[in-house]
């Protein structure tokens, strides 16, 4: 089998329009939420959420016509061109590679116009202008003139792990050599409804593994991975940032929206992850947290975590500073586990003010933390109950 490593990574999100910034931020526990600004949107009341100001579509869309395409495939391009370029690529090395993408409601928010204009006149046309899905992959295809295979991956809020997870097993097994691997969600009313119907959304803060902690910020942002078959990396001279060394998926078979209330599916995915990356839990030395700040959420990854932990394993989840991307989540985590191996530290829990004896977590509250991170575990779990955990190491040349 192949060996995969990670050599670029794409960010745009409400603490930085670049995974450097974006990562800076992370280190820095910069918070991202604001008040959620309402063009475009419904809401009931004034709320909190993740969302990205001063961001021009027309600096990063060069060959679609930015003005026809939806927010979603925005955000999408912009990460992807960030990735590109921290990887060094030229278009014949990444034009027949293939495109995983991570969704959870892709272009929601363009398909909700549409249908509004439908209703004001309405005509077909209107409604088969921009499907809400499909477009992401051809306005991304488009845009690089991408030849390879495309899949869209909505997996709900572990789509972006489960779009790493297509990359990394078409490169592992000699099938492809370049992958981009990509999770996106825009902003939208329906989001936004969605869980404020489930009475999941925080006043203010998002505040994981906090005793105080009263749910999630919606957000929204795009982030991208580069993978690359190992000689295939070094054969251009690559900057090896970390490598995938195993992961492990699961059902709760439980819920549409809760996590079963053992943890099973959570452990098992945790299990097969170390299983396959052929390490123990004892060499696992930093958690990426899906982290939602929901009490349901945060009570049942921390009892996982412990029940297959013999150590407290530093964790932490981003979703305090920026909120819950959905789509986007897990690959925006992805990039801080691949940043966390190569440079040795690890961004904090911020807004976290008590501790919660049912999340008895070392969550690295609201100071980074620099300590020797050799492997890098980021979990992520979804409405279904889909669970996904990848194994992030430190690059070697020599193992």
């Amino acid at each position: 089998m192949k060996r995969v490593v990670v050599t670029g990574t794409g960010a745009i999100t409400s603490i930085g329009l670049n995974s450097r910034d974006f990562w800076q931020s992370c280190l820095n526990g910069e918070s991202g939420v604001t008040l959620i600004q309402k063009e475009g949107l419904q809401l009931l009341e004034p709320k909190y959420g993740g969302q990205i100001h001063d961001f021009d579509p027309s600096k990063y869309v060069k060959v679609n016509d930015y003005n026809s395409i939806g927010r979603g495939s925005h955000l999408l391009i912009a990460s992807m061109y960030d990735a590109i370029s921290n990887a060094n690529l030229n278009p014949d090395t990444y034009k027949k590679a293939d495109l995983y993408v991570g969704t959870t409601m892709g272009e929601i928010a363009i398909e909700t116009t549409d249908y509004k204009r439908y209703l004001e006149e309405p005509s077909p046309q209107n409604l088969l202008d921009q499907d809400f899905l499909h477009t992401l992959l051809a306005n991304a295809c488009r845009e690089f003139s991408l030849q390879g295979e495309t899949m869209l991956i909505a997996n709900a809020c572990s789509a972006g792990n489960y779009a790493i997870i297509q990359g990394y097993e078409k490169i592992r097994s000699g099938e492809q050599s370049i992958c981009f691997t990509a999770g996106e969600d825009p902003f939208s009313t329906i989001a936004y409804y969605g869980f404020n119907r489930l009475k999941a959304i925080a006043s203010k803060e998002c505040k994981p593994f906090d005793a105080h902690r009263d749910g999630m910020l919606v957000a929204e942002g795009s982030g991208c991975l580069v993978l690359e078959e190992l000689e295939h990396a070094k054969n251009r001279g690559a900057n090896i940032l970390a490598e995938i060394k195993g992961y492990g998926v699961s059902c709760d078979a439980y819920h549409i929206t809760a996590p079963h209330p053992n943890s099973t599916g959570i452990i098992h995915a945790m299990e097969k992850a170390i299983e396959k990356a052929n390490i123990t839990t004892d060499d696992v030395n930093y958690i990426s947290a899906h982290g939602t700040g929901t009490q349901a959420n945060d009570k049942a990854e921390s009892y996982a975590v412990n029940q297959l932990f013999n150590k407290k394993v530093p964790m932490s989840s981003i979703k305090s500073m920026i909120g819950h991307s959905m789509g986007a989540a897990s690959l925006l985590e992805a990039i801080v586990c691949c940043n966390a191996v190569k440079e040795n530290i690890a961004p904090p829990t911020i807004n976290f003010e008590l501790k919660d004896e049912n999340c008895d977590v070392d969550c690295i509250p609201n100071k980074k933390r620099s300590f020797p991170i050799e492997y890098a575990m980021n979990n992520s779990y979804a409405f279904g109950g889909a669970n996904s955990s990848i194994i992030f190491k430190k690059f070697r040349d020599d193992c």
